[in-house]
């Protein structure tokens, strides 16, 4: 039921954008490359036999290689969730492929692994993840994603922000 809701208010977020479509750019802005990283924050909600409310940022790096569809590029994300007593902290890093595409949108898949910690206990835990970065402003993006905490079958946290680019020193 609560990945219904969160899934609900992905589609409502995105219907909210629609109207702003003439003042868009045509293209997603990027980075993770040799003069930026793509920086991304926001909104988070992790169903985790209940839904806890929070916040995370991630951080694409570096591009690997580069792909006749994609390129794969280097990826660290923190989140934390609160819960009515208790707070889920995640630590991850890996990798990100982002499709090339031509059009506003522009997805992408990512495998993590690293910390969660809760209630005292800490695991080494994978993520799989699938967004998308939607052109809004000529040097912001809106941003949607999934990622699937493997620690429990019910780990499922939805974010809703932004991305922009920081150049590198």
């Amino acid at each position: 039921m609560r990945s219904v809701m969160a899934a609900f208010a992905l589609v409502a977020a995105l219907a909210m954008a629609a109207p702003v479509s003439a003042q868009q750019p045509s293209r997603p802005v990027s980075g993770g490359d040799e003069t930026t990283m793509l920086f991304a924050g926001g909104l988070t909600f992790l169903d985790w036999g209940e839904t806890g409310v929070g916040a995370a940022a991630n951080v694409l790096f570096n591009t690997l290689k580069v792909t006749g569809t994609g390129r794969i590029g280097i990826v660290a994300d923190v989140g934390l969730n609160h819960f009515e007593g208790a707070t889920v902290s995640t630590i991850m890093g890996g990798g990100r492929y982002t499709f090339t595409t031509s059009g506003k949108v522009v997805p992408y898949g990512q495998f993590l692994v690293g910390i969660v910690h809760c209630c005292g206990d800490t695991d080494f835990d994978p993520a799989l993840g699938f967004g998308a970065d939607i052109a809004w402003k000529p040097n912001l993006n809106f941003r949607g994603e999934v990622q699937f905490i493997f620690e429990d079958v019910n780990a499922t946290r939805w974010f809703f922000g932004v991305s922009t680019p920081i150049k590198k020193k």
